[in-house]
């Protein structure tokens, strides 16, 4: 297939992706969306692939959803909206369930939606200085998936919610957002030798123990929650600072968004300590 917003790597057992439109911080546009979509599944019929490595070119993993697509989404309706966030989940499902062991390799940044799209990995590994949150939660939406809770509990969840606030990886590690935390220069080696190990196991092997563990939170309810999740999030937009932020940052970029998702918060060097 031809790739447009991706780049293909195989190395033995292991396939690398890359997020590929570092002139836009690797924002998640539709058509990019459908190209992992495509990919993930081609790997996974052609059975050569058993470790899948998604990681970002140029100065971070991802952005998020694309700014323009966003602005987009004010002239939806309701019912629009939901479709659009469904067919978003059920993207998303084909990683999720794909019968390879999926890792995201985290540098620079992962914000926004981008943080959607590592949960539906099976591990996470990130430089120890990558900045990592979601800040639109201040302002637009609640979120398209809700995987907060099943990586790093309640609390955590909650105060990535309510604040919007971004966390470095080493903070990600020790609450489970990651698996495991390193310093950037040595973050593609670690990724390469973990993927290399996995690779050892027989991939039907890797798929029947990913699947049983995916099976047990489905039966905790995750796939409803997820439902639950999309449609929350349509309902979110509907809020009147939700509506207000889209009138008044559409088509001025993401300097403008950016200008009002910050307003009122102060820098902090990390959770509970503000920069004086």
């Amino acid at each position: 297939m031809e790739l447009k917003n991706l780049l293909l790597e195989k190395s033995g057992k292991v396939g690398i992706i890359t997020l590929n439109r570092p002139e836009v911080r690797n924002a998640i546009n539709t058509e990019m969306f459908l190209e992992l979509q495509e990919l993930i599944k081609n790997l996974d019929w052609e059975a050569e692939v058993s470790v899948l490595i998604l990681k970002g070119a140029g100065k971070g993993f991802s952005s998020g959803y694309d700014i323009d697509e966003i602005d987009m989404r004010e002239d939806f309706s309701f019912r629009q909206d939901m479709i659009r966030n469904y067919e978003a989940l059920r993207i998303y499902d084909a990683f999720r369930n794909c019968n390879i062991a999926t890792i995201a390799q985290l540098h620079g940044f992962c914000l926004n939606g981008a943080t959607d799209l590592c949960h539906q990995m099976d591990f996470t590994i990130t430089a120890s200085d990558c900045t990592i949150g979601s800040p639109v939660f201040r302002c637009l939406g609640s979120g398209l998936t809700s995987m907060w809770i099943y990586h790093m509990g309640p609390q955590w969840a909650k105060y990535m919610m309510m604040t919007g606030d971004t966390i470095d990886g080493e903070l990600a590690e020790k609450i489970g957002f990651a698996i495991k935390s390193v310093p950037e220069e040595q973050l593609e080696k670690t990724v390469m030798f973990f993927a290399e190990r996995l690779a050892n196991v027989d991939r039907e092997l890797l798929a029947f123990h990913k699947t049983i563990v995916n099976k047990g939170l489905d039966l905790m309810g995750f796939r409803t929650m997820q439902e639950y999740a999309a449609e929350n999030d349509c309902m979110s937009h509907q809020a009147d600072t939700v509506v207000r932020t889209f009138r008044r940052t559409s088509g001025l970029g993401i300097k403008a968004l950016g200008n009002i998702i910050n307003q009122g918060f102060k820098p902090q060097k990390a959770p509970f300590e503000p920069i004086e």
